[in-house]
């Protein structure tokens, strides 16, 4: 398997608010959504004969930063790849678009580079904290003792809350490139401090039987 790098290339569209209308460009209270995690790109078909290869995305981020709407402006010259790649994309997360700090849906533009690097896999978990404050505290009460899971289920606004955090064995490419260099380094049982992960910090921890494995491309 192999891992789909990002070269941020975003630029807005329109902004929808209160689901119908419509407005040109951005006042200075709005501020764009933020990719925070991906998804693997199947291994590009035959048709691609370029290196560089760049797909142009139209996306609808929702006011929970999921995507909700995929189209390409461009193909890849073979339509069952293109449709895997839709189902790519929509799995990706971001952190909404705000306006006077409340979130909305927002039409963006996005220009994904295809790139492939081999995976980096480690048994993770994490709290998703909506404010560097919460995330701040949550890394002072580890510090101090205080059990993964209780923070978690206190402070944590991702899903995997559910499961007291845990993300389980992932490739860690999934996240920004500034966010996966510090898991990179991270030890088994180690956690990190707060990153920021688009508007949202999080903090994460490695299992403590956990071996990083870095597989060949």
């Amino acid at each position: 398997m192999s891992c789909l790098k990002m070269i941020a290339a975003v630029s807005m569209v329109a902004l929808l608010l209160s689901g119908c209308a419509v407005f040109e460009g951005l006042g200075p209270e709005v501020t764009a959504p933020v990719l925070i995690e991906k998804t693997d790109f199947p291994q590009l078909p035959s048709t691609v004969t370029t290196r560089d290869f760049y797909l142009k995305l139209h996306l609808m981020i929702g006011e929970d930063g999921s995507v909700r709407q995929v189209s390409l402006e461009n193909s890849s010259g073979d339509r069952s790849w293109d449709s895997a790649a839709v189902s790519c994309v929509m799995k990706w997360r971001y952190s909404p678009a705000m306006s006077n700090d409340k979130p909305i849906r927002m039409k963006i533009d996005q220009t994904a580079h295809v790139l492939y690097e081999p995976p980096i896999m480690m048994d993770l978990s994490e709290i998703l904290c909506a404010t560097q404050a919460d995330a701040d505290s949550v890394y002072a009460g580890l510090k101090s003792g205080v059990r993964f899971e209780v923070l978690a289920s206190k402070y944590s606004i991702a899903k995997s809350k559910e499961d007291n955090g845990h993300l389980g064995n992932i490739d860690i490419n999934r996240f920004p490139e500034e966010v996966s260099a510090v898991l990179k380094d991270l030890k088994p049982g180690e956690f990190t401090s707060p990153l920021k992960l688009g508007w949202y910090s999080a903090v994460f921890l490695r299992a403590a039987t956990d071996v990083v494995n870095k597989q060949p491309s």
